[in-house]
């Protein structure tokens, strides 16, 4: 004959009742157990911190070489808008240099022109000196022998003005030679002046590419020395890592220690006579939505989001194992619903609530009972619910069996 679900459930409320008499923990055994429990925290907090200082120094490392990637990005980006620029100055001193040649070319040629001028107005003047000398000598006397060559008046008449003409004809020459000299000269000057420019514009556009070589040489140093921060940042994440996971082992061992001791605690009351009817009710009236489910990234519950302060129900009737603090779960409740018709356990665990639980270990509950409020406690970064449940003591998605 199968009891119904009511009869069990009024059967469990009067043993969970009498066992909250006949069960109660000597105050010794409590402190015992409140050690232990203790003892087991301390080891998990030790490898939690530790391993938050090992993902601290992973996350540094990760920054620094984040930012040492930028700074190699920013230094080549640079490099590149410097070697265009160099070799923009490269053309434009290759093409003064070029001027500067042309420039001397023109003044060369330009000299040998002077040089021409100047030798045709030495020959001129020396014919005009000889010229002077010789009219001089004909004015010391051998005038009076030329003169007595005549042959006519008309050469006796104009031979005063003859020589005259060829005197001041050989000085307009003379003077203009020597015009035509000097703006040679003059040409030749302003071609030295203007390669004089140009030669001051290739020093100063050396000046500009003997800066940007400097400034290239330093980018092509900071990008070495980029690559060595990156090249040091690799190896550290390696090594960490491997450090990490060394800590992680040694996390899980721990915290497989004090989920066996959670279990134990549940396991002082399976003597209990308590009937799981499978009957659940919800841990909380509303919530806002669901955060995280279970099984994503190893997640060992199911998060409902939910304001800080809602209440939160006993999902069926047990007694408390726990309630206390603990590392991850914040303030904590653990309760165990007792058996199903085929000797199946059951129990929960609610975490993070905002404050110290509403029950605390070795009460009986019923469903629907108030245990705690919403909060965020232990390693959480918003306020909801972790609801966790285990069926024989191994962990299962409570959102298949619990309505939400």
């Amino acid at each position: 004959m199968k009891i119904s679900p009511l009869v069990k459930r009024t059967v469990s409320v009067l043993l969970a009742a009498s066992l909250a008499v006949g069960m109660t923990v000597p105050t010794g055994t409590t402190a015992f157990a409140d050690d232990r429990r203790q003892e087991l925290q301390d080891k998990v907090d030790e490898q939690q911190d530790k391993l938050d200082a090992i993902n601290q120094q992973i996350a540094d490392n990760a920054a620094e070489r984040e930012n040492a990637e930028k700074n190699k990005e920013l230094a080549e980006q640079q490099k590149e808008l410097i070697v265009g620029q160099i070799t923009d100055l490269q053309e434009l001193i290759a093409r003064i240099e070029g001027d500067i040649q042309t420039k001397e070319e023109e003044i060369a040629a330009k000299q040998v022109e002077v040089d021409q001028k100047q030798a045709e107005y030495d020959a001129r003047r020396q014919g005009f000196k000889e010229r002077l000398g010789a009219m001089q000598k004909l004015n010391d006397g051998g005038s009076i022998a030329l003169l007595s060559s005549a042959t006519n008046l008309y050469q006796l008449l104009t031979f005063a003005d003859t020589l005259e003409q060829i005197s001041s004809k050989d000085e307009e020459i003379c003077t203009e030679i020597e015009t035509q000299r000097q703006e040679l000269e003059q040409q030749r000057t302003e071609l030295e002046n203007a390669k004089a420019d140009l030669e001051a514009d290739k020093a100063d556009l050396d000046a500009q590419n003997t800066q940007l070589e400097g400034k290239r040489q330093e980018l092509v140093n900071s990008i070495q020395q980029q690559n060595q921060t990156i090249s040091d940042a690799d190896a550290q994440e390696e090594a960490l890592e491997a450090e990490a996971a060394e800590t992680r082992k040694a996390l899980d061992a721990a915290a497989a220690a004090l989920d066996a001791y959670l279990n134990s605690q549940v396991d002082k009351y399976s003597d209990a006579a308590l009937t799981c009817s499978l009957n659940f009710g919800p841990a909380l009236q509303t919530y806002t939505y669901i955060s995280c489910v279970f099984g994503t990234g190893g997640h060992r519950g199911t998060d409902f989001a939910s304001p800080g302060g809602t209440p939160i129900y006993a999902v069926a009737d047990g007694i408390v194992t726990d309630a206390t603090y603990h590392w991850s779960w914040g303030n904590y409740v653990q309760i165990y619903h007792g058996k199903d018709d085929e000797g199946n356990t059951y129990s929960t665990l609610y975490a993070h609530m905002i404050s110290t639980p509403a029950v605390s270990a070795g009460q009986n509950v019923t469903k629907g009972q108030v245990i705690g409020y919403v909060g965020s406690t232990g390693y959480s970064t918003g306020n909801h619910l972790h609801l966790e449940m285990k069926i024989n003591g191994v962990l299962t998605n409570a959102a298949n069996w619990i309505p939400h």
